[in-house]
Formats: C-alpha cells, structure tokens, sequence
C-alpha cells in the first residue's frame, strides 16, 4: 500500500466563502505549534474569521491548549478549529507505550517514564481496568483521629476525622509495596466515593489501611448517603499484587514499568496509548467584563486525558454528598447546606470553559477520556451551543453546567471573587449521543446542571448510565437557607432517556431540584429506569408534560415532598401509572395509561420525535456500543 506524506508548514490562505471572508491555517501534527503561532498572530488585529483546519492524525498534547483573552475571536469575528473534509484529527493527551517484553505467560511489562498514578490504559482501542480485587473486601471500622483545629484553610470549623480504616487480611489484601497507588471503592445508595491510601501495614490478621490526608478525613465525615461504612465492603484496586486477570494493567511508578496482563492482544503489535495530560481545552475569561470567546470546535476527536481525581495539597480523591459536587471543605457535623454548598467545588472538564461566551461545540467525538466531566461550563458562560457530538467510553459524564457555589451570585465567598463569579446561562446541548460514560465516577449524572438559566437540555440520545441521565437544579427545600432565586427557564425536553441506574439507586432518569420558575420537560421518551421524572424536595416552577415512560413496576413520577410545589403535570403518556405525589397544591392531571393495551398513535409519536432530529442521525453508529464494564459487582439494583 502506498503511503502520502503531506507536508504543510502552517500554510495561511485567504478566501472568501459565501461571502464571508476567512484566513485558513492549514495545520498537521508536524506543523501544529507553528500552526498556534500563526493563529496567534492572526488574531492581533482580526479582520476575517481564522480557520484552523486539521488534517488527519495524532496531536500529542503536553498541556492543555489554552485560548484566553488574547487567543479568543475578536472584532465580531470567531477562531475556528475545524477537522478538514473527510480526515480525522485526534486531539490527545496521551502516551504511545512500545517495546513490550512477556514477562510469563500473557503477562507483559514495559517501561514507561512517568511520575504520576495511571488510571487509565487504553489498548487496540478498548478500555484496560485498574487491577483489581476480584472479591469485595471487609472494613473492620475507623481507626485513628485526626484533630482539626478549623484554622485550615479547608476547614468550617474544628473537629476531627478518622486516619484510617482497619480491613480484613488475606488472600486480596495485604500490606501492598506501592500503598500511594492503591484505591478503596465504596457506594452508598446513590453515592459512590473512592479514596486513596497513603500506606499499609499489617497488623496480625488486620491491614491498617492509611488514608491520603486532609481529603479523605473530608470524605469519610460527609452526612447522609455521603457517610462512610467503615465496618463494610469496599473495592481494592490499583496494587501489583491484584495484578490476576486479563485485561487488567498496573504501573509501578517507583520501578517506571507499566504491566499489562493481554486478554488476546499481540503486545508486540498492539497500539497501547497511556493518558498524561489533565485537560485538552481551555476557554478562559478573565472576569464578566473581560470574557474569552468566538470559537468554535468542529469534526475534532477529543481522546486520551488523564485526570488523577480532585487534588487537596499533597492528597487525592473522589467524592461528595451528591453527584459533580465534590467536597473539599472539612463541615464538623458533616451539613454542607450551611455553608451555601462553598464547601464543594467541580474538577476542571476535558473541555473547561470559564468567563467566556460565543462558544459552538459541534459534530465533534469524545472518546476515552478520564476526565470526570468532558465539557464543563462552570462560571460566567453564555450563549453556548454543544450540538451533534458523540460521547463515548468516558470515566466521568458529558457535561456540566454552572456551579454548586452559584447559590448566590457576586457574594465574593466561596472559589469565584466578585466581577468573577457569574451565571451560566443561553446555552443549549442538544442532538447529542452518549453510551458508556461515567464508567469510573458513577455517582455522576450523564447530564448536569446546578443554578443556571435559560440552558437547554433537547434531542439527546443517552442510555446505560449507572445512575440518572440528567440533573438540573440545587438546592433541597430541607436545607434550612432560604432558596435561590438565580435559576430559571431551563429545559429538558424531546431526549430518548433509559436503561438507567444500573449501579447506584435513587434519582431519577430525570431528577429536578430547586427553584426554576418556566421551566419544562416536555415530549421526553423514558425507558427502564425507576422514578423516571423525580422533582426532589423544594422543586417549583416546572410544566411536565406529554412526556413518554415506558417502565413497568417503576414510578414514572415521584413527588416527595410537600415543598414541592407550582408544578405542571398533565397529558403523560405512561406504560404502568405507579406514581408518587406529595406536592403542595400540584394535581397530576390527564395521564394516558397502557398497562395492558397497546400504545396509541400519540404516544409512539412522541417516541418518534424524541431523540436526535433528522438533521444529526448520521452520528448514530450503525451497531450499539457493547457495554464496558470496569468493577465487580458491589450493589443490588434496586426498584423504587
């Protein structure tokens, strides 16, 4: 077979398309930083839209691309990052690993210069695991106190936390030689934290298992379904020792040796990429009055990030009450509602987008990420389109918009000063298809939303999720502060939802909460999942109608609370009519039942229109992904 090689050495053009004139810097990974230098240039005084056109290949980035306010359209006109016709550019974060040797059988090793833990290995495009416990291991309880004086700056106030945790000895778990590698996986109805270990020792037929500090004495203290069961089961992963399956890697950080155990895979002929760099994009503003923006994304691969969990200095780890809100502030009793949620904040997303507006995310591919949020939107961001991208084998969910802190905007608490902080709002995602995402943090909803206005959530198409599909809206109507104004006129409306909650428990395929005055959920399909559209406690302000839920034996609506209230329910349509309803003055009126007759014309039309519009079908792919599954069983579905 032949092979072309193109050169282009960050080759400018100038033309005029439709009218409209465009400078074209044609770019290959070769050429790429001349490539920047020349959109930098292009920039200073920009008289036409600059395209930056991708032709196919690996772009190995060492760092995030970063566009500020000097890298940004200017002038009314956009920067454009575009794939050219027919190629397929892949934005990476990742490593090629080669010069694989067997060590026995189909164990493999090869070295791998890197000072970081590797949670992710991908080889001849398929997900490797972590090794891991093939059994879950028992907690014997906390050992261990830890005094916080509440003078750190990540603390709310004095108290203490537990060192570690005390687990059964034996065949899968011992004192292991690398323990700062090593990971503890625990869920708890619709939480699911992990927690890393600073060292291990063995005590008779016990490990003491240290804990990384001061973040897990912050996880391992939160309330409610955050709280740690110190006395039961937990997922050990991450140790050489656990290293017994195919399919399964370790990296030993200490000896630079990556170990790969091949589940068919010629290693000597494998493509084997490692992810390096945290984040591939970055769009950001300086304040609301110096905001980055004008780009738009279009036909780009997005592959290859790596992400080491939230960082509190010299520890690490995953969690929080609830969902993308993660918890980095010790809270003595555990109570984040006090603190107006400025004890949590949410990780930087593969795309991170801040202070910045006139942004199009479009016809693009996110593909073995380990970030825990592929576009994160998470302060002063407006009119924002993420149209027609495919999301897949991600470790974290699709996007997130807003900020649990945007309880109150410009207060000047919390991690955005005030003339920083601001609200996300005009942004719509919409024709958008997702399978195997939060495969790693999977108290995550696919799509989220905290206090935001006027953000569409239309026509996606996203099943297979090990908790809800969509989140929009903060704030309980139990948190003893009163609720926020700031969001508002938001929809989720004609997606194709379902098969959902296939791990954790609670929430909802769709799941409200807070004040969201004009808000709708309309002409949805819902399938397999249980409290199918859930208004939890203090939800308002919504409309919830002609909507399609095709679930037996699971309430397709559940209403909890009598501080729920001015919500709109009528003409549902709904396969079996088990619902809850303890709402303030709400009426479910005029619901469609087919528990034993076929669907009517109505309902299948709406079927019919849900999900991706005719205008974006071609990124379906022809066959459905084969689902990836990356632990053992640790939770009993449950229905509610």
């Amino acid at each position: 077979m032949k092979k072309y090689i193109f050169v282009f050495v960050a080759m400018v053009m100038l033309f005029v398309e439709q009218g409209h004139a465009q400078r074209v810097i044609e770019t290959t990974p070769q050429t790429f930083q001349k490539s920047m230098a020349a959109l930098r240039s292009a920039v200073k005084n920009q008289k036409e839209d600059v395209v930056v056109r991708f032709h196919g290949g690996e772009y190995e980035l060492s760092a995030p691309l970063v566009f500020d306010t000097s890298l940004s359209g200017k002038n009314g006109h956009s920067i454009i990052l575009k794939a050219a016709e027919g190629e397929t550019p892949v934005i990476s974060g990742g490593r090629h690993v080669t010069g694989w040797q067997r060590v026995h059988g189909n164990l493999w090793k090869a070295a791998f210069n890197s000072n970081e833990k590797l949670r992710t290995l991908i080889v001849n495009g398929k997900r490797a695991r972590m090794a891991g416990s093939r059994h879950l291991i028992q907690g014997l309880g906390a050992y261990g106190k830890i005094a916080i004086t509440g003078s750190e700056p990540w603390a709310f106030g004095a108290g203490e936390a537990p060192v570690g945790i005390k687990m059964l000895a034996g065949a899968e778990m011992g004192a292991f030689r690398n323990p700062q590698d090593v990971e503890l996986v625990q869920n708890n109805v619709w939480n699911e934290k992990i927690l890393c270990v600073k060292d291990m020792q063995k005590w008779g037929d016990t490990i003491a298992v240290e804990l990384q500090q001061p973040i897990s004495g912050i996880l391992t203290t939160l309330k409610w379904a955050g709280k740690t069961n110190f006395d039961r089961l937990f997922f050990v992963r991450n140790a050489l020792e656990l290293l017994d399956e195919p399919g399964e890697f370790y990296f030993d950080r200490n000896a630079r040796t990556l170990y790969y155990i091949s589940d068919g895979e010629d290693m000597a002929k494998a493509e084997v990429i490692a992810p390096q760099t945290e984040g591939l994009i970055k769009i950001l503003g300086k304040n609301n009055s110096q905001q980055a923006g004008n780009i738009r994304m279009e036909g780009l691969t997005f592959a290859y990030d790596a992400w080491n969990l939230m960082p509190l200095e010299q520890s690490r780890g995953f969690g929080g009450i609830q969902s993308l809100g993660l918890a980095l502030k010790y809270i003595p009793d555990g109570n984040w509602h006090p603190t107006k949620y400025n004890s949590c904040d949410v990780p930087d997303g593969t795309i991170e987008v801040r202070n910045a507006k006139n942004i199009q995310i479009v016809r693009n591919k996110f593909l073995h990420l380990a970030s825990a949020v592929a576009i994160n939107l998470d302060n002063d961001d407006s009119d924002i389109d993420v149209t027609g991208n495919v999301f897949c084998d991600l470790l974290g969910n699709i996007i997130s918009v807003g900020h649990p802190q945007h309880y109150e905007i410009g207060d000047g608490e919390g991690r955005f000063a005030k003339g920083v902080e601001g609200l996300c709002h005009d942004i719509r995602i919409t024709n958008n298809y997702a399978r195997n995402v939060c495969l790693d943090f999977r108290q995550l909803e696919a799509m989220l939303g905290f206090f935001v206005k006027n953000v569409n959530y239309d026509h996606n198409d996203v099943a297979g999720t090990p908790y809800g599909v969509v989140a929009l809206g903060w704030w309980w109507g139990n948190a003893a502060i009163p609720e926020s104004k700031v969001a508002g006129n938001n929809s989720v409306s004609y997606n194709n939802l379902g098969h959902s909650h296939q791990v954790l428990t609670d929430g909802g395929i769709i799941y409200m909460l807070g004040r969201q005055p004009g808000s709708r959920c309309e002409g949805n399909y819902l399938y397999d999942g249980p409290r199918c559209i859930y208004p939890d406690d203090g939800s308002s302000g919504w409309t919830i109608r002609k909507n399609f839920i095709n679930s037996v034996r699971q309430m397709w609506l559940h209403i909890d609370s009598d501080r729920d209230y001015d919500i709109t329910i009528e003409d549902n349509y709904v396969k079996d009519n088990y619902l809850k309803n303890s709402g303030k003055g709400v009426e479910v009126v005029r619901t469609h039942k087919y528990r034993n007759i076929p669907f009517d014309d109505e309902a299948l039309a709406i079927q019919q229109a849900a999900g991706i519009e005719p205008a974006y079908k071609d990124i379906i792919p022809a066959e459905e992904p084969q689902p990836i599954k990356l632990y053992i069983e640790m939770a009993v579905r449950k229905i509610q």
